[in-house]
C-alpha cells in the first residue's frame, strides 16, 4: 500500500471515531444473539451462579441438617433472583442472611453476626444514547454482588 492510502485510511478511522452515536444501537433479537454468542464463548462477563434454594423465611429453618452449605453455614443464607434489564447478564442470584446472630449448637446466638459476602462481577450495561433516543450502547460495569453469608465477631 501506497502511503498516501494509508494516510487516507487513518484519517477516515479518526472521522469515524467522532461521529455522533458512532457506537449507538437499535435494541433488536440479532442483537441479543451476539450478545449470547460471545458470552459463551467467554469474550463477555462471566454469569454469576444462581443457586435456587427452597424458600425459606426465618433464621431458624435453616438450622436444620441438609446438604446444601448455605444450610448448613453458621451464618445460613438464601438466594434470590436478582433481574435488571439494562445488564447483561440480566440475572443474578444474590444471597440474603436470614440471621441477624449466628447458628451455634442449633440455636441463633448475637454474640456473633451474620454478614453477607460480597464479590464483585463484571457486566455489560445498556446505555441510553442521549441524543438518539430508543438507541443505546454498551459498557462495562463492576456489579458487588452478595454471593454469601459468613459468621463474624462484631465491631467493638
Amino acid at each position: 500500500m501506497g502511503p498516501l492510502l494509508l494516510f487516507g485510511l487513518y484519517v477516515f478511522m479518526l472521522s469515524g471515531s467522532k461521529v455522533e452515536g458512532k457506537n449507538c444501537f437499535i435494541e433488536c433479537k440479532g442483537q441479543k444473539k451476539v450478545l449470547r454468542t460471545l458470552f459463551q464463548a467467554g469474550l463477555l462477563p462471566t454469569q454469576p451462579v444462581i443457586h435456587h434454594h427452597p424458600p425459606a423465611d426465618s433464621c431458624q429453618a435453616f438450622a436444620r441438617t441438609s446438604k446444601d452449605i448455605s444450610h448448613r453455614s453458621l451464618s445460613p443464607w438464601r438466594t434470590r433472583t436478582v433481574v435488571n434489564p439494562d445488564l447483561y447478564p440480566n440475572k443474578y442470584g444474590e444471597a440474603e442472611c436470614l440471621c441477624d446472630g449466628c447458628i451455634i449448637n442449633g440455636v441463633e446466638n448475637h454474640s456473633y453476626n451474620s454478614v453477607p459476602v460480597v464479590r464483585t462481577h463484571l457486566f455489560l450495561k445498556r446505555i441510553p444514547c442521549l441524543r438518539q433516543p430508543g438507541k443505546y450502547s454498551w459498557a462495562f460495569e463492576y456489579v458487588p454482588v452478595k454471593v454469601a453469608c459468613t459468621c463474624v465477631v462484631p465491631v467493638q
